[in-house]
């Protein structure tokens, strides 16, 4: 069982980086017609450097990660660090809580590295970063904070769940997460986006009044419509609809307002309403949730198997090593699943623009996309298997292609 988890590593690692490899060829190839003037040769020429500096960190973080989660494997690491983490209590259930959290710790000081300098030299050197060292160590804290009590408190519930319900953990283990996954969807701009950033209302002017009369036009009821202060994380743009019902909320960063004319706010957000016409949060939802009774199924059987804890050096189950394995084996099929998940969500976003181009400028939307593209250093000719396998939003060049023909 370890050569054959080392074996499922070995895989994920070199298609990680098949698919870097794959991207950087295809650079080569000509730009589409429809986004030449995107980048002019200067700032083509800084898109390339930022861009393979930034697989470079990426190809050295995950050689160095798989290395470590190996050498953790092969030497008996985990059975150690459980050995220490049982004394903490009698309790089951916080014994792997405790291992968890060693791991957790582990995990996020051999990552922070790689973090601080992708965002303090890479991002910083090509005008993307706008944190502050205060900013950053206020992030991770809270971020820290977050994963410890809510993960913490979810596996807690998980666990607990198991104990008691035994045969039925599939399913009382499925209606738990869900609906933790629908509360965390209410909130998630109310609550949790809020404990990073500062949400203020849309001012009553030009660009307000467009929007009134767009959501007039469309049937789309406006309740709430934030501008975020994304731009003192970063300099990048964009837009995100969230919640259902009454609890709908549309965000724009500043960043947007600085470099979008209003027709291409509008445009964008005509492009958010149309996925809430469309339904398309529901439909993610319901999605999450068969991909979820997958990953449930699975998990049960990590978390009943004496023989694949024993195959890795320990007595019996453990809770704590059963979810760090669940994870290492789900990955291929994490990426099975996200190929038609990342279709469908292509397909969503091509109806989004349509439904946006309809519903005011065709004209507005495409200079949106374009604005956004550059100013985000969007890879104008990406690899087709790349977009296929990993790509939640067609090309620019797809997307400006469908709404000319529409």
């Amino acid at each position: 069982m370890l050569l054959f988890t080392i074996f499922i590593i070995l895989i994920v690692f070199i298609l990680e980086n098949l698919l870097i490899y794959l991207n950087y060829k295809h650079k080569d190839n000509p730009i589409p017609d429809n986004v030449t003037d995107i980048y002019d040769e200067e700032d083509y020429s800084k898109w390339l450097s930022y861009t393979m500096e930034k697989r470079k960190i990426s190809i050295i973080e995950n050689t160095f990660g798989t290395i470590v989660i190996i050498a953790f494997l092969s030497l008996g690491l985990f059975p150690k660090i459980a050995d220490i983490t049982d004394n903490v209590s009698d309790n089951l259930i916080m014994q792997s809580l405790a291992f968890l959290l060693v791991y957790f710790v582990i995990s996020y000081l051999l990552s922070i590295g790689f973090n601080i300098y992708s965002i303090f030299s890479i991002e910083e050197r090509y005008g993307f970063n706008r944190r502050t060292v205060k900013t950053f160590l206020l992030d991770q804290v809270k971020t820290i904070l977050l994963t410890v009590v809510l993960g913490g408190g979810i596996l807690y519930l998980l666990f607990m769940i198991y104990q008691n319900q035994g045969q039925s953990f599939m399913l009382y283990g499925w209606l738990t997460i869900m609906l933790i996954s629908l509360i965390a969807n209410i909130l998630y701009t109310k609550v949790f986006i809020r404990i990073f950033n500062k949400l203020t209302p849309l001012e009553e002017n030009s660009l307000y009044e467009k929007i009134n009369d767009l959501a007039k036009a469309t049937g789309y009821q406006v309740k709430q419509i934030s501008v975020m202060d994304a731009s003192k994380r970063s300099s990048r743009l964009n837009a995100f609809f969230s919640g259902f019902g009454k609890f709908k909320h549309i965000v724009l960063y500043d960043t947007l307002l600085e470099k979008c004319s209003d027709d291409e706010i509008v445009s964008i957000l005509a492009h958010e309403i149309g996925h809430d016409k469309n339904k398309d949060i529901i439909k993610n939802f319901l999605l999450s949730a068969v991909q979820l009774s997958i990953f449930i199924a699975i998990l049960t059987i990590f978390l009943e198997s004496d023989m694949l804890a024993q195959a890795f050096g320990f007595n019996s189950v453990h809770y704590g090593f059963a979810i760090v394995l669940f994870g290492i084996l789900m990955q291929p099929l994490s990426i099975i699943l996200n190929i038609p998940i990342s279709y469908l969500s292509r397909k969503a976003e091509y109806k989004a623009d349509l439904f946006a181009v309809k519903n005011y400028q065709r004209n507005s939307m495409i200079s949106a996309l374009k604005v956004l593209a550059k100013e985000n250093f969007s890879n104008l000719n990406p690899h087709p298997l790349v977009v296929k396998l990993t790509y939640s939003h067609p090309p620019i060049s797809k997307r400006i292609k469908a709404i000319t023909e529409s």
